[in-house]
């Protein structure tokens, strides 16, 4: 019973272990350079996937609206069983009751009031309007990784200073534990740098979990259901003196995707009020038929003709008069919307330019700032340690220190992402390259 008793918690701990590790390798993080990250959004995000899908619906369509202008040939087969024999049926089938009938067709529209050039207009303005909206949400996708992903980095940032800083009360209260065993501090700077590391701990678990969230939507945005992580807290410096073109606002943004896609719809729109209009007018087709019938499977007695056939609407109830009315005022929707949309763009794009002169003019006070802070938190270390100064001088060196490095870093984090942000807008806004 004893080595049965054994074996099973033997089993259990190996059993225990093998989830332990399954866990561990399901939950463990992916760790990307943005490159990755940006390759990896364009394979696995689900809009840009099902814009592909709209494109090639689009382009189905366009190929269909073609199609009308082209002659259609159609071939038909039939077997009718009669109860009694039809006089007008006598002469082809004598006193057969069967009737086998075969044809092919074809007709081909001469003139319909250019509505069917303007429906493959509109068609195609249509799948221009879908290939721009593609790379609209291509632009806005890499858009939305960047921020995450340097989102991601700033939150890492915060943590790895966050673990120096306990590092440094660490080894600080170490420090005065020895001052106050020898008689040179009092027991309330330790309790007070106690204080600050229990602090400090309890500031690293939030930071961890806020790593960890950023780390999910990165993952997120890229189309992935698993936490990736950016692969280097480290971020490019920033060049001073940044040119940012203002071309896009004297061009009002043509090149813009997402102004190019209500551009194509306004296109549209305009074409759609042509295909209602060519409703008012007569269509004219040509029609050719050739023909067999007969009381045989392979019927004889062929036929044929040929002709024009005429359409012309006379009265739907004004029908197609609101169809244009309705048609109208889309366009005029879209032509609303489109002039609304420049100046978003226009908004959007001045207010990160803003951002990113305030943010770089700024970057030299706050540089300036973090070294004078670090030589003065060295300094208070060596007094501290020499006994010179007290904890509450020290920690508050610290304090000045980490906020310093945290607006630094961040001053850093939003100039790149306002400068994504300009990139999203205007692609050709930089003169020179603007980070090293």
């Amino acid at each position: 019973m004893m080595k049965i008793a054994g074996k099973i918690k033997i089993l259990l701990v190996m059993l225990l272990a093998n989830v332990i590790f399954s866990v561990n390798s399901y939950c463990e993080e992916k760790t990307l350079t943005l490159e990755e990250c940006l390759s990896a959004a364009d394979k696995s995000n689900f809009e840009l996937t099902s814009q592909q899908y709209k494109i090639k619906e689009t382009n189905s369509k366009y190929n269909q609206e073609v199609s009308n202008l082209l002659p259609q040939i159609d071939a038909s087969l039939s077997y009718l069983r009669y109860d009694w024999q039809l006089p007008s049926k006598k002469a082809l089938f004598g006193a057969s009751l069967d009737d086998y009938y075969a044809d092919i067709s074809l007709k081909q529209i001469l003139y319909a009031g250019g509505k069917y050039i303007a429906r493959i207009d509109s068609s195609q303005s249509a799948l221009a309007a879908e290939k721009d909206k593609y790379e609209q949400t291509k632009s806005t996708v890499y858009l939305s990784v960047k921020k995450s992903y340097y989102e991601q980095v700033r939150a890492q940032f915060a943590l790895k200073t966050q673990n120096k800083l306990f590092e440094k009360l660490n080894d600080q209260f170490k420090v005065a534990q020895l001052l106050y065993n020898s008689g040179k501090t009092t027991n309330l700077d330790v309790l007070r740098i106690q204080t600050q590391l229990a602090a400090a701990e309890d500031t690293i678990d939030n930071l961890r979990n806020l790593v960890y969230t950023k780390s999910l939507l990165l993952g997120q945005v890229m189309g992935k259901n698993e936490p990736v992580n950016a692969s280097s807290v480290y971020l490019p410096e920033i060049r001073e003196n940044i040119k940012i073109n203002t071309t896009c606002l004297d061009n009002e943004f043509k090149n813009n995707p997402e102004l190019k896609y209500a551009d194509n719809l306004v296109k549209k729109s305009e074409y759609d009020i042509t295909v209602e209009s060519g409703e008012m007018f007569p269509t004219v087709f040509f029609r050719a038929n050739y023909s067999w019938e007969d009381q045989t499977f392979f019927p004889g007695n062929s036929n044929w003709y040929v002709g024009l056939g005429l359409s012309l609407p006379i009265y739907h109830g004004g029908a197609i008069a609101s169809r244009i009315e309705q048609a109208a005022y889309r366009n005029k929707q879209l032509v609303e919307a489109q002039k609304q949309l420049k100046l978003g763009l226009s908004v959007r794009f001045q207010s990160a330019r803003a951002t990113v002169i305030d943010k770089t003019n700024r970057l030299k006070t706050t540089k300036k700032v973090l070294d004078l802070s670090r030589e003065a938190l060295i300094a208070a270390e060596l007094r501290y340690n020499a006994g010179k100064t007290t904890a509450t001088e020290l920690l508050d060196a610290q304090t000045v220190w980490l906020n310093s490095e945290l607006n630094y870093f961040n001053n850093i984090v939003d100039v790149i992402i306002s400068l994504a942000e300009i990139e999203n807008i205007c692609p050709d806004a930089f003169a020179s390259e603007v980070v090293k």
